[in-house]
């Protein structure tokens, strides 16, 4: 990340998380839940980066 995060880019990251959670609870496909659980911890992370929280709370 370079740091520029904005507000919509935070928004962003707590949809995808939600949707690949909500499409993980779906799967019937136990390597599907797990990629999408996994693309939701990768969203979890970005949105906890400390470039993000500062940017964001600007």
């Amino acid at each position: 990340m370079n740091g520029n995060m904005s507000s919509l880019d935070l928004e962003y990251y707590q949809r995808r998380e939600r949707q690949e959670r909500e499409r993980a609870a779906r799967a019937d496909d136990t390597t599907a839940r797990r990629v999408h659980l996994e693309l939701a911890e990768r969203y979890s992370t970005l949105m906890q980066s400390p470039a993000t929280m500062s940017t964001a709370q600007a």
